[in-house]
């Protein structure tokens, strides 16, 4: 039987400070680790039909243009995955990012969504140029109609058909990596991933 949302967030805090204070990456690694495998758990058990619905997929980014709060450590991870990537791309990344910040100042979360302002990690393609690093509340994301999500996306009061359980898997595990930072003496307060990369 998978862990109940409380159990995830005590064994992500619990792998998580195993690479604390040293290594806040592989902190933030250990604690996606752990998500990702109570996720895979739940895929071959009680949520298998609900997760195969699920139409995320590569190239679908309206999900994409929104504030997402990480964790320093989520974004030390996804630092050394674009710090692993050409130079050339790179390069665009910060300057995205740098963009990215002078528009988003002042804007809530609604506003953001509203300006659609698309994270400096994606490239031409819609791609996600560290997908492997993802933070974990990119992770939580999902839906059962991608439709429904590019008509949210175009201005449309609509219900996006989300899975709950995934958003509290990925949720709860990011909550134990914040407390595994704050119990190392490191920041654990929320900041902007895509105005962080500049």
């Amino acid at each position: 039987m998978p862990p109940t949302y409380s159990e995830v967030e005590a064994k992500a805090r619990a792998a998580a400070a195993a690479h604390l204070p040293a290594h806040p990456a592989q902190a933030a690694r250990a604690a996606i680790a752990l998500a990702e495998s109570v996720l895979a758990e739940c895929a071959a058990g009680p949520l298998k039909d609900r997760l195969a619905e699920l139409q995320c997929g590569p190239g679908c980014t309206p999900c994409c243009h929104q504030a997402v709060g990480v964790t320093l450590a989520e974004l030390a991870l996804v630092a050394d995955s674009v710090a692993a990537l050409p130079g050339p791309v790179q390069a665009g990344v910060r300057q995205r990012s740098a963009a990215l910040r002078r528009v988003a100042t002042g804007l809530d979360v609604a506003g953001w969504w509203r300006a659609r302002l698309a994270c400096p990690l994606l490239d031409g393609d819609g791609t996600c140029l560290v997908h492997a690093a993802r933070p974990l509340p990119c992770r939580a994301m999902n839906s059962a109609d991608a439709g429904i999500c590019r008509r949210s996306f175009a201005g449309e009061a609509d219900q996006i058909p989300v899975l709950a359980a995934q958003h509290g898997i990925m949720g709860r595990a990011q909550a134990g990596l914040a407390q595994a930072l704050a119990a190392a003496g490191l920041d654990h307060r929320p900041v902007a991933l895509g105005t962080g990369l500049g």
